[in-house]
């Protein structure tokens, strides 16, 4: 008989150049579950990287209640492999996956992964019912909302379940299980001024509906927000227990709602909390204003990124994003002239984007005072608008979703073809990152005034692995 005990999994991203960051998501199920009497660990092979057959007896010396994956689609080829191992070496263990991209295929990931059960949405109410469906081993699946199950060689998908209206009723994720120290010091591949460093949400989901977005979807284009006292209580907790001096704030669109993120910072200023936060995920410019950054700058925020995207209008309004370039100018140069440092992304590979367009991108990533920017190549993820136009000519069996990774640049959904936005992509770094003097100014201030040296270490790794990837592959 399998115990009460979880194991919760990520797997290996697979790519040579990974920084892992502490996985919130299977810290919040395992909050939940710890909760209700389920003992769980959780085994973050993106971190450490275990052997198949470490992974294989750790799960029959725990001899789990059931074992849970989850994934976003740059992770769904490990997920596979690993699901597909387990169920080979320990048959009898009960499978179950999670993530965006099995909720937006379900179907396929079934089957693929040889998976029991799925967690569609939504995961933490959902997974507290599964994991006592089983442990009473009396049945009953069809009646737990949000999940997918087999029966008589069918998959059957449950009633959707609804999102959770009160993000405080949550317990904090389980942090002991994900000790942030353990993790890079440079995540979301940003070099940070302290190394004691942490992910936060205040939000979750987003109301707009970007095409390239897999969010929307996810989280049914809408967005709920933690009380500003529940969000700066969980940055006390990780300051006083973890000594934690420096914040990524995870959110989708952490500025929407004005009263959210000035609560915030009241909130950290009014505790006397001295830390400093960014925005690796990017915010909206269109959110923002100088009364919101001076706020933002006073409580600790130093480092935001911008999603502007495109530097093409027709491209933005094309694919609903629907921002003014005037504002993005003028909310850049207000951020900059605060002393904020500036990180930006943008997009090349958008489904009619021409040539002309392309050049409107770099254009404005040159003549805007950001002191970083990300070029990526639009990958179609699964539950966007992209994804289901691009996907109903393409035969989904045995994809490689490793495509999907922003690095990779074997695939796209231009009309234009990878190898345009490729050759446009290494353009852009050459004619905005890699410059002098401006990057090496860059430079000299970071690590000078506010950096640690030991971060030269990791930048040099980075460059190089951009520029053989990029510029020495062809």
């Amino acid at each position: 008989m399998p115990t009460n005990h979880i194991i919760l999994f990520r797997p290996d991203i697979e790519i040579e150049f990974s920084d892992a960051n502490p996985p919130i998501g299977l810290g919040y199920l395992a909050a939940c579950l710890e909760k209700y009497g389920f003992p769980v660990s959780i085994v973050d092979l993106a971190l450490w990287r275990l052997s198949e057959d470490d992974v294989i007896r750790f799960i029959k010396n725990k001899n789990p209640l059931f074992v849970g994956i989850t994934a976003l689609t740059s992770y769904y080829n490990g997920m596979k492999k690993l699901s597909r191992v387990i169920k080979s070496k320990c048959p009898d263990t009960t499978l179950v996956l999670g993530g965006v991209h099995v909720s937006s295929l379900p179907q396929e990931s079934m089957r693929e992964c040889q998976a029991d059960f799925l967690v569609l949405g939504e995961g933490e109410d959902t997974v507290v019912e599964l994991a006592t469906a089983l442990r009473s081993d009396v049945g009953g699946f069809e009646k737990i909302k949000g999940i997918a199950f087999w029966r008589n060689g069918e998959v059957i998908i449950t009633e959707e379940r609804q999102l959770i209206e009160n993000l405080d009723t949550l317990p904090f994720p389980s942090w002991h299980k994900i000790n942030p120290n353990k993790y890079p010091k440079t995540p979301h591949g940003f070099i940070m001024v302290h190394k004691n460093i942490a992910p936060i949400l205040s939000s979750r989901g987003c109301p707009y509906s970007c095409s390239y977005c897999a969010s929307c979807r996810f989280w049914h284009q809408r967005i709920r927000f933690r009380s500003p006292v529940n969000v700066v209580d969980e940055i006390e907790f990780l300051y006083t227990e973890y000594g934690i001096r420096e914040f990524t704030f995870w959110d989708d669109n952490l500025t929407l709602k004005h009263s959210h993120i000035e609560g915030i910072c009241k909130e950290i200023l009014k505790r006397h909390i001295h830390a400093l936060f960014s925005t690796p995920n990017g915010v909206r410019v269109d959110t923002l204003d100088e009364p919101m950054l001076r706020l933002m700058h006073r409580a600790g925020f130093y480092y935001l990124t911008f999603a502007v995207e495109s530097g093409s209008a027709k491209v933005l309004r094309d694919n609903q994003k629907y921002t003014s370039l005037k504002k993005i100018a003028k909310i850049a140069k207000i951020a900059h002239d605060l002393g904020f440092e500036l990180n930006s992304f943008f997009i090349f590979g958008f489904e009619n984007e021409t040539i002309e367009d392309i050049k409107k991108t770099i254009k404005l990533a040159k003549a805007l005072p950001f002191n970083m920017k990300t070029f990526f190549i639009l990958k179609p993820l699964p539950g966007s608008q992209i994804f289901e136009r691009w996907s109903k000519n393409v035969d989904l069996t045995g994809f490689d979703w490793g495509q999907t990774n922003y690095w990779d640049d074997k695939m796209s959904v231009s009309r234009l073809g990878p190898a345009v936005a490729k050759k446009w992509r290494q353009k852009a770094y050459i004619e905005t990152i890699i410059r002098f003097p401006d990057f090496v100014q860059y430079l000299i201030y970071r690590f000078i005034k506010r950096g640690h040296w030991y971060q030269f270490k990791y930048l040099f790794k980075k460059v190089f692995y951009i520029i053989r990837g990029q510029f020495l592959k062809g």
